[in-house]
């Protein structure tokens, strides 16, 4: 396939568009799946397991196809949408998913009451486990 260099380039006003629209899915898809991800039994259930993550593709993924969102051939202006495409793009927005709870939590400190609960269990037991530690310390250093 020939094809001249010169002639590529980006619409800037296309992309600002695309960017902006998987920015604000990565939001509704992030405050949708909340429901489910900052719930007790989730929390409970899978602490350790990285099926947020899973999830959020997946969702991502119909959504984008769904909707025949492929940013990909809209940036690079195909003339069709392709399912490899709007798989990507779920991809991105699962994402940028991700990256608005760590803004949420870490940012503005905005977190739920089950996963706050859990945060405050863990630090209750770290310093159940500090406080322990200190006094076997203590009985080493003076014995009885």
């Amino acid at each position: 396939m020939n094809f001249d260099p010169n002639l590529f380039h980006l619409d800037w006003e296309r992309l600002g568009e695309v960017l902006i629209a998987i920015i604000v899915l990565s939001f509704l898809l992030e405050r949708a799946l909340a429901l489910l991800f900052e719930s007790r039994f989730f929390i409970n259930r899978f602490k350790e397991k990285s099926l947020k993550e899973v999830i959020a593709f997946i969702v991502g993924a119909f959504v984008c196809w769904y909707w025949d969102f492929d940013a990909v051939s809209m940036i690079f202006l195909k003339d069709h949408v392709t399912l490899f495409g709007a798989i990507l793009t779920g991809a991105i927005v699962a994402g940028g998913s991700k990256a608005s709870v760590k803004l949420f939590k870490d940012v503005m400190g905005i977190q739920s009451t089950a996963e706050n609960e859990k945060q405050q269990k863990k630090e209750r037991i770290k310093d159940q486990a500090d406080a322990k530690s200190e006094a076997k310390i203590e009985d080493t250093k003076n014995p009885k």
